[in-house]
């Protein structure tokens, strides 16, 4: 009889560091699923197709010569667009002026300021993915096709477009 009960006892403890497996890879399952959620934007980021080579064939076509034709602008309404300016050109005021002109053609200037650097060039920044606004500013207001880049930013939440008013003004004003 003694043997009987010593191979009980040994199924037993084979049963018992089988749960205490069971635990240790449920917890490290969880754990990995855990760290796969919590770093999800990274994983996107890492994979994600840049939006701006999607444009890149319009730069080859201004550096081969050929224009950029108005077919190349997609229409769209501009009413609903966010924008902040930002003077770019080092002068007083120049941001509130063309807030003014913004608005004066019906567009929604939400904020304006000053940059850190001088502009020679005026800038369209599109904070969303979808050129299509940026480029119809930037058609609008005389803005050379290879001044609109696109530049998230997960900060900004109530802006869509950033006009950088570059030492350029003058000529912008006259179209």
């Amino acid at each position: 009889m003694p043997r009987f009960k010593l191979k009980k006892e040994r199924k037993e403890s084979v049963k018992e560091n089988n749960i205490h497996l069971w635990i240790i890879i449920s917890l490290l399952f969880f754990q990995t699923i855990f760290l796969l959620y919590k770093n999800i934007d990274f994983f996107k980021d890492k994979f994600a197709v840049d939006p701006n080579a999607l444009y890149e064939d319009e730069i080859v076509k201004k550096q081969t010569g050929s224009t950029v034709s108005e077919a190349d602008y997609p229409k769209v309404s501009l009413k609903d667009v966010r924008i902040s300016i930002l003077n770019g050109c080092g002068a007083s005021g120049i941001a509130s002026l063309w807030k003014e002109k913004l608005r004066g053609i019906g567009l929604d200037v939400r904020e304006t300021g000053n940059t850190d650097k001088r502009y020679a060039k005026s800038v369209i920044l599109s904070r969303t993915e979808d050129m299509k606004y940026a480029k119809q500013l930037a058609k609008r207001l005389g803005v050379g096709s290879e001044n609109v880049v696109m530049q998230l930013n997960k900060d900004l939440v109530d802006i869509d477009l950033t006009l950088i008013v570059g030492s350029d003004h003058k000529e912008l004003e006259k179209r």
